[in-house]
């Protein structure tokens, strides 16, 4: 019987320890999966994209083994003296590789000031007044280069058009 009583016991603490190590591994793949705090390495910025608009970028892995991610820009707007919160426009989801986001400003005279977000395969047009993708760029508008997201080395970080006045072509 004590030799039964000892089996027992062996195999009810090999089930807990399996048990706690499961819901260990399962909370961390959870808490991967979420959107970063404000003060991350997965988040970017804000970053001045003209005297009156800002954005950040945050980057959200979709998968903990997988090289996957979310995206979304956080836009803010200045007004006399500080910034303010104006929304939050979900991006293109990156199926693989590195990050690398180029940004433009599109311009034309009386009308609102959108942003372009070129990834490798999609391009996101955003209206930072309404903080909504746009289908397509309207006509009459002027592309200028600010700079890239990029993460060629850890970590995520934004490098200005000052520094690469282009946006390369072999991303």
């Amino acid at each position: 019987m004590r030799w039964l009583s000892r089996i027992g016991w062996f195999i009810g603490g090999a089930v807990s320890t399996v048990a706690g190590l499961v819901g260990l591994i399962a909370w961390r793949v959870q808490r991967e999966m979420q959107w970063p705090p404000p003060r991350s390495d997965r988040t970017v910025g804000p970053v001045a994209i003209s005297p009156q608009w800002a954005v950040a970028l945050e980057e959200k892995p979709l998968n903990p083994i997988l090289a996957e991610y979310d995206y979304r820009l956080l836009l803010y707007a200045s007004g006399d003296r500080d910034g303010e919160y104006r929304g939050t426009v979900n991006l293109m989801t990156n199926a693989g590789g590195r990050t690398y986001l180029c940004l433009y400003t599109l311009t034309a005279p009386r009308r609102v000031t959108l942003l372009q977000v070129d990834d490798r395969v999609e391009t996101s047009v955003v209206d930072l007044v309404t903080a909504r993708r746009v289908q397509e760029v309207p006509a009459d508008y002027h592309r200028q280069f600010l700079g890239a997201f990029v993460e060629e080395a850890y970590p995520l970080r934004f490098v200005s058009a000052a520094i690469t006045p282009d946006c390369p072509s072999n991303r």
